[in-house]
């Protein structure tokens, strides 16, 4: 039944189950009561209408440090080499309203010219860094842009508790620690002239 049947139903059963619409020679209670009874079947839609979107059922989606994919990974497909992922909610829309999925913004580094290795001493620079992003489909789920490293445009990535599996069977394991030395050395966003 959709939204408008249900208020439709409620505004008939409260006019129908008192007084307040019938004449009365209480004029004044007579009013008063009648806006009372409009004024809670109004309440009372408006819960209807508003109280049963299909999103409103769903856990809601986790951002910043609360979602499980935010965090430092390690790959073993590049060791020791920067995985660092954040999920940050979904910006807003020129009409004021925004996606109901999150943003999950991916940042590495590969290793100095292909190596796949990192070490403490191969830190990369701000400009070796690359960036992909995606979206947040559940609170285990979320798909990857990878295109913009030559891969995939919708890679598929799912939590497992641990860290975040691919499709091909690579797994990104969370690291419990920070990995501040993967990261480049200046991180800084202001600089003073």
């Amino acid at each position: 039944m959709n939204r408008f049947a249900q208020l439709a139903i409620l505004l008939l059963s409260t006019a129908t189950t008192t007084d307040a619409l019938a004449p009365s020679t209480r004029t004044v209670a007579g009013r008063r009561n009648f806006f009372g009874v409009v004024a809670s079947s109004v309440a009372g839609a408006a819960a209807v209408a508003i109280g049963t979107p299909d999103e409103a059922n769903a856990a809601p989606l986790k951002v910043g440090p609360a979602s499980p994919f935010t965090g430092d990974y390690d790959d073993p497909n590049h060791p020791g080499c920067l995985r660092q992922v954040k999920v940050v909610g979904a910006p807003l829309k020129g009409d004021g309203t925004r996606s109901p999925y999150p943003y999950v913004e991916v940042v590495g580094y590969d290793g100095k010219e292909g190596a796949k290795v990192c070490s403490d001493s191969d830190r990369p620079t701000r400009d070796d860094l690359w960036r992909v992003s995606g979206r947040i489909k559940s609170n285990t789920e979320a798909t990857i842009d990878f295109s913009a490293k030559g891969g995939p445009t919708n890679l598929a990535a799912t939590w497992d508790g641990s860290g975040i599996v691919f499709p091909d069977g690579n797994k990104w394991t969370k690291s419990q620690l920070p990995t501040n030395s993967r990261r480049p050395k200046d991180m800084s966003t202001l600089k003073s002239a």
